[in-house]
């Protein structure tokens, strides 16, 4: 497909963020945090906009530790100590609403991107504005803790917190609670992966579920073990850096160095502990490569999604992913796998006890490819035509959740998948796009002298 397929501003787009990429290759990672915000200038609020920002009250984070604490217990040993810490002045979020709308109480609850270790509720409204605006609801965006000062499970544990304060306001949160059918978590990228970390936990211990799950892109395999991750071509279409490592420290640095004492500390306690979790042998042949987590992390399902055990019993799912983007075999990999779990028993290693999952009743899926597009299209050219139609469909998925409840309706097929070209012209997904499927290497961190050989 020719250049002519998307408008000059999207290629001109590409190769500015490509640009930057470089550009922050090797800045202090303080730095690179400072400059990322100053460039993720806030949307212009429109007329009919209303953001309210707000802090939540602490007790939130201190209810969603001790669910954590609980629900982690097996994998405390390779976790970071500094989650448990509230010492970055509280949890903070902003509400994004349609000036006059009757309230509904239906809820977005957003989680932005910026591969965990930037980004902000501020910086993603130009998305959360469309979707208050096209879904016609209320959107609630959270600040959650980044790395590298907070590494897992500090996000998760953010957003969990933000959950309860939408089911169980106080007196003084200015809404009633909201039944956590009218609730749908959304995300792009690291916030995507983020949204269905929550919606797994929620799972996990027993919460009652959100009403469904919209998904950009979102960042499933923290090992980056999927052959699109590596293919040579992406390099032309998306500006995710094709590297195991996309974000090093740089430079010396204050953060830098706290991060590495950090590192230090907690590889002393695995080393220690030698605990036995859920792993491959390939996370441990090289060094720590991911801010966010150890390596011996990498297979907890709330961190890497794709790997859980099992993806069923989920709220219905809207994952959209470009095919021009690094992410697009772990995104197809997911759906289809959380649409029928007991058929993808992937990776091996990861579901061995899948027998004893009381998860196994598959999600509903909606998966949609779009031809071509880079990594999270819709939060960075929102007035592409392509983006436009991504937003209208992921809106029209809320509409429908919050009025009809699909989740209870029969159903013979789980996974609904298309193909959406730049025309925004639909076709059924092309069998091209199940190969990974099968792919041997499934949650194996590369070596990638030889990964790359197999993809190219």
């Amino acid at each position: 497909m020719s250049q002519s397929s998307f408008s000059p501003q999207y290629y001109e787009f590409l190769e500015q963020i490509q640009k930057s990429r470089d550009y922050f290759k090797d800045m202090p990672i303080d730095e690179v945090k400072k400059q990322m915000d100053l460039i993720r200038n806030p949307a212009t609020i429109p007329d009919n906009i209303i953001i309210n920002e707000v802090k939540l009250d602490e007790k939130y984070r201190m209810k969603s530790k001790e669910y954590l604490v609980d629900g982690l217990k097996i994998y405390e040993d390779v976790i970071d100590e500094k989650w448990k810490d509230f010492d970055d002045g509280g949890l903070c979020g902003e509400w994004v609403k349609i000036k006059d709308m009757k309230h509904t109480g239906r809820v977005v609850l957003y989680m932005f991107g910026g591969g965990y270790y930037t980004g902000s509720a501020k910086s993603s409204r130009h998305s959360t504005q469309k979707i208050a605006e096209n879904a016609q609801c209320s959107v609630f965006a959270i600040n959650y803790r980044l790395s590298p000062q907070y590494q897992f499970p500090a996000p998760l544990c953010d957003a969990l917190a933000a959950y309860l304060y939408l089911t169980d306001p106080g007196p003084d949160a200015g809404f009633k609670p909201i039944n956590p059918k009218q609730i749908i978590f959304a995300g792009s990228s690291a916030g995507g992966g983020l949204a269905i970390a929550t919606a797994l936990f929620i799972r996990d211990v027993g919460l009652p579920l959100p009403a469904g799950l919209v998904l950009w892109s979102p960042w499933v395999d923290l090992t980056s073990s999927m052959a699109s991750y590596w293919k040579p071509e992406m390099d032309k279409t998306d500006f995710v850096s094709g590297e195991l490592n996309t974000r090093k420290l740089g430079p010396p640095s204050p953060m830098a160095n706290e991060y590495l004492n950090r590192v230090k500390i907690l590889s002393e306690k695995i080393k220690q502990k030698k605990p036995n979790v859920v792993r491959h042998p390939s996370f441990t042949k090289i060094t720590r490569f991911r801010l966010y987590c150890a390596n011996e992390a990498l297979a907890i399902p709330y961190v890497s999604p794709m790997l859980a055990e099992s993806l069923g019993n989920l709220p219905p799912v809207l994952c959209q992913v470009g095919s021009g983007e690094r992410f697009l075999d772990s995104n197809i990999l997911f759906s289809f796998k959380a649409s029928d779990p007991s058929k993808f028993q992937l990776p091996k290693y990861a579901t061995m006890n899948f027998a004893n999952s009381p998860f196994k009743k598959p999600t509903k899926v909606t998966l949609e490819v779009y031809e071509e597009a880079c990594h999270c299209f819709q939060n960075f050219l929102i007035d592409e035509k392509i983006s436009k139609f991504a937003i209208k469909s992921s809106c029209e998925f809320i509409n429908n959740i919050f009025n009809e409840n699909t989740q209870d309706k029969a159903d013979d097929r789980f996974i609904d998948a298309i193909v959406i070209n730049p025309n925004c012209e639909v076709r059924e997904l092309d069998p091209k796009f199940l190969e990974c499927l099968s792919w041997e290497n499934i949650g194996v961190v590369p070596d990638l002298e030889v990964e790359i050989d197999q993809v190219e």
